[in-house]
């Protein structure tokens, strides 16, 4: 057996495509269409896997400035603090994984959220949401180019770069 997991994707691939698709004709629509949506998945999994690292790497980073400014805003923010310092440690890892990456940012957004809904001064939590909508953008512009191969973008030509 083939240890590569992208000779394993192209031939699960086309496994599914010249044999299983075929085999299809006649059946139920929705059977149909969930197939066709598992195929979709496993061709943007194909496509992505090479890099899903730094593209996660680059959702931390920007996870890290914002929470650092919430910091900055707060004035003080412990929880918040000490994600940013376990994140720290996991981006300065070259061997970080891919999982252990995610983990680290998704720690990140859990405590800015926390710190948004914790605030009890008016102006600072207005201050957190600007933060958060201003860096939310250009994360959900990386997120709509990352997922682009779907097909659902109307012009697909206008989202940003991808800046992993």
């Amino acid at each position: 057996m083939n240890l590569d997991l992208d000779v394993q994707l192209q031939v699960a691939l086309r496994a599914l495509e010249e044999t299983v698709a075929p085999s299809l004709a006649g059946a139920e629509k929705h059977v149909v269409e969930q197939f066709h949506l598992a195929l979709l998945t496993l061709r943007f999994v194909h496509g992505r896997l090479p890099d899903m690292r730094r593209y996660a790497r680059m959702e931390l980073d920007a996870l890290l400035a914002l929470a650092r400014e919430s910091i900055a805003a707060a004035g003080s923010a412990p929880a918040l603090a000490d994600a940013v310092g376990s994140a720290e440690m996991v981006r300065a890892d070259p061997a970080a994984d891919t999982a252990g990456i995610e983990q680290a940012a998704r720690r990140l957004r859990d405590e800015v959220t926390a710190l948004g809904a914790a605030a009890s001064d008016p102006a600072l939590a207005a201050r957190l949401d600007r933060l958060v909508l201003e860096a939310g953008g250009t994360m959900i512009g990386q997120a709509r180019q990352w997922a682009s191969p779907f097909g659902f973008e109307l012009r697909p030509e206008e989202l940003p770069a991808p800046a992993w």
